[in-house]
C-alpha cells in the first residue's frame, strides 16, 4: 500500500497507553504523522493549537470523554472528520456517537486492513467538506458586503441592518421597487450568516399558479391532485439548515398565507394532501414592491401574516434617492461588462455621465445594469460618450403622455393612481401587440413586475375578452 504524504496529521486520544501505541505503529507504517494523547482535556488543547486532518477519539475518558469532543469539534471545526475507538461491546456508543457527528468506529480487538481503510474513506471525507467549505466561500464573494456597491447614507444604513441581522434566525421582510435590489440583500444576508453553507433557496410567487406555488414550496404526496404521481418535496425541505428568500411576497393567495403562517408560527407545515407535520430549521427572507399594510386594511393580506413576516423590514431606496450612488454603479457595471465581453473600455465621458445621473431610471439599478450592458456592447472606442446613451430618453414619454390619463377618475388618491397604471399598462401592451417582454422593455419594468400588475388589474379578461 502506498504512503501517505508525511503532512496528513493524525490525532489519537485514548486513555489507554497500549491502544495508544498499537494505533501509533500501525498508522506511522503508512505514511501518518501521528500525535497521541492520554486524556480528551489534552486532545482538545491539541486541538486548539495546532492543524490535524483527523481525530480518532475513545468515548469513555477520565476528564472530557468523546461525546463532548465530537460536540465541542462539532461548532468549532466542523469540516474536521472524527473516528470513535470503541470496544466490540460498545455499539449503542458507537450509533449514540455518529448521531453526534463521528463518521464511523473502529472496533477493538483491532483489524487494520479495517483501521486503513476506514482511516483513508475519513481523510478523503474531510478533503471533501473542506474543498465544499471553500467553494462556499468563494460563491459567497460577490455578497460580502464590501463588494455591494454604493456608500449613499441610505445604502449604509442597510449594510448596517444587514450586519445586524444576518447572524439572528429572525424573518426578514425587504421591501422597495422592482430593481432595487432586495434579492441581493437578501442573499448579503444569506451568506454573512451561520447559514451560509447551506442552500438559499428562492421562488418568486408571482410566477405560479395558486396550487403550483402551495405545492412548490410545501411539496405534496402521491395522488393528492392529478398529476400527482409520486411523493414532491417542496422547497422548505431542499432549504432545511439554510434560507428560502420569497419574492413578490404580495401576490400570494389567501390560502398559501394560511400555510405560510403555520410555518412561521411553529416551524412545521405539511404536504398538499398530507397528514403529517413537518419540521425544518428554515429562515424565512420576504421581499415585495407592495404595501402590504394597506394590502391588511383592504382585506387582500391576512393580518397576523403581515405581522409575523414585518419582524425585521429593511426598506430599500429607489436609486432617484440615491442619486450619489449612479456614477460608482455605472462604473462598476461598465468594468464588469467589459471583461465579460473583451472589450478595453475605460471610462465614461462626462456628458455620459451627467446623462446617467439625470435620467429618472423608474426600473432602478436594475435597469441602470441594463442600460450600461447596452452601452457596452454599442461603444466601438474606449469611452462610453453622449452619442452612446442616446437610447436612454430623458423622460420616458410613455409614462407622461397625458393621452395616457384617464378622463374618468375619481375616488380616493390610491384609487386614481391604479386607474393612471392601468391605463398605461392598457396602453403600452396595445402598442406592443400584446408582447409583454416588450412591454416590460419599454415600460422599464421586469417581466414579473408586469405579470404581476396584469394580474392585478385583471388585463388577461380583457385581452381575452377583446
Amino acid at each position: 500500500m502506498s504512503a501517505q504524504p508525511t503532512t496528513t496529521r493524525l490525532l489519537i486520544a485514548d486513555d489507554d497507553q497500549e491502544i495508544l501505541t498499537l494505533l501509533e505503529d500501525i498508522l506511522e507504517s503508512e505514511g501518518y504523522q501521528i500525535t497521541t494523547v492520554k486524556w480528551g482535556k489534552a486532545a482538545y488543547s491539541a486541538l486548539q493549537n495546532e492543524h490535524f486532518n483527523l481525530l480518532l477519539t475513545d468515548l469513555q475518558m477520565p476528564d472530557i470523554s468523546g461525546f463532548q469532543l465530537l460536540e465541542m469539534m462539532a461548532q468549532e471545526q466542523p469540516d474536521l472528520p472524527i473516528l470513535v475507538i470503541t470496544g466490540s461491546t460498545s455499539t449503542q456508543d458507537a450509533v449514540q456517537a455518529i448521531k453526534k457527528g463521528a463518521l464511523d468506529f473502529i472496533e477493538k480487538p483491532f483489524d487494520v486492513k479495517a483501521i486503513l481503510h476506514t482511516v483513508k474513506k475519513a481523510l478523503e471525507v474531510g478533503r471533501l467538506r473542506s474543498e465544499s467549505r471553500l467553494l462556499a466561500e468563494e460563491l459567497a464573494k460577490p455578497y460580502h458586503l464590501d463588494n455591494i456597491v454604493g456608500n449613499d447614507p441610505r445604502m449604509m444604513e442597510i449594510y448596517s441592518l444587514i450586519q445586524d441581522v444576518a447572524s439572528a434566525n429572525t424573518t426578514v421582510l425587504v421591501v422597495g421597487e422592482s430593481g432595487t435590489g432586495k434579492e441581493l440583500i437578501s442573499q448579503a444576508i444569506h451568506y454573512n450568516s451561520p447559514r451560509g453553507r447551506k442552500p438559499l433557496v428562492k421562488v418568486n410567487c408571482v410566477t405560479l399558479s395558486e396550487s403550483l406555488l402551495e405545492s412548490e414550496l410545501f411539496g405534496h404526496e402521491k395522488g393528492s391532485f392529478t398529476g400527482a404521481v409520486g411523493q414532491k418535496r417542496g422547497l422548505f425541505e431542499i432549504a432545511d439548515g439554510g434560507t428560502l428568500f420569497l419574492d413578490e411576497i404580495g401576490e400570494m393567495s389567501l390560502s398559501t398565507q394560511v400555510k405560510l403562517l403555520q410555518f412561521l408560527q411553529d416551524g412545521t407545515f405539511r404536504r398538499v394532501g398530507g397528514t403529517q407535520d413537518l419540521a425544518v430549521d428554515v429562515r424565512v427572507i420576504a421581499a415585495t414592491n407592495r404595501d402590504l399594510k394597506r394590502m391588511v386594511q383592504e382585506g387582500s393580506y391576512r393580518e397576523d401574516l403581515y405581522y409575523r413576516l414585518n419582524v425585521f423590514p429593511m426598506q430599500m431606496p429607489a436609486l432617484r434617492e440615491r442619486k450619489g450612488d449612479i456614477a460608482k454603479l455605472a462604473r462598476f457595471f461598465l468594468q464588469k461588462f467589459s471583461s465579460e465581453m473583451g472589450k478595453r473600455i475605460a471610462a465614461f465621458t462626462p456628458d455620459a455621465l451627467r446623462i446617467l445621473e439625470t435620467h429618472r431610471w423608474p426600473g432602478n439599478v436594475r435597469e441602470l445594469e441594463n442600460a450600461i450592458e447596452r452601452a457596452v456592447v454599442l461603444c466601438k472606442s474606449q469611452k462610453i460618450d453622449e452619442s452612446t446613451l442616446r437610447f436612454l430618453d430623458p423622460e420616458p414619454h410613455s409614462l407622461t403622455t397625458s393621452s395616457f390619463l384617464p378622463m374618468n377618475l375619481s375616488g380616493t388618491l390610491q384609487n386614481q393612481v391604479n386607474q393612471f397604471e392601468k391605463s398605461i399598462l392598457r396602453e403600452v401592451l396595445d402598442q406592443c401587440d400584446g408582447n409583454r417582454s416588450q412591454a416590460a422593455r419599454k415600460l422599464a419594468i421586469n417581466r414579473t413586475t408586469l405579470l404581476a400588475k396584469i394580474k392585478k388589474y385583471d388585463l388577461e379578461l380583457e385581452e381575452a375578452m377583446s
